[in-house]
């Protein structure tokens, strides 16, 4: 699958996770909700992610929040990764066009 493709699946995946606590109201720790575990992996991937990197925390009686200040960096961290990726892509495409010449 190319880099394209599937920054775009986890750019929907991370906007669905999004959505849930932001509909909910959950963007804060006195308004924080359940979170179901998504039944796309993809989906459970990145809600794993968003909590390590702290975007989405976790209170003691087991809810979920979104933290909208680290989900702001978590963005940033997402988009120079994918960037990172594709200009690795770009730079091993433009080496091989130079010895296939």
């Amino acid at each position: 699958m190319s880099g394209t493709i599937m920054a775009a699946l986890i750019a929907k995946a991370r906007n669905r996770v999004t959505w849930h606590f932001t509909s909910a109201g959950a963007t804060a720790k006195e308004t924080a909700t359940k979170f179901p575990t998504p039944t796309s992996r993809l989906d459970r991937r990145v809600f794993e992610r968003m909590l390590a990197f702290g975007a989405i925390e976790k209170t003691p009686e087991g809810l979920y929040w979104l933290n909208e200040a680290r989900l702001s960096d978590y963005r940033k961290e997402s988009l120079a990764r994918v960037l990172g990726i594709l200009a690795i892509a770009g730079f091993a495409a433009a080496g091989a066009m130079a010895v296939g010449g």
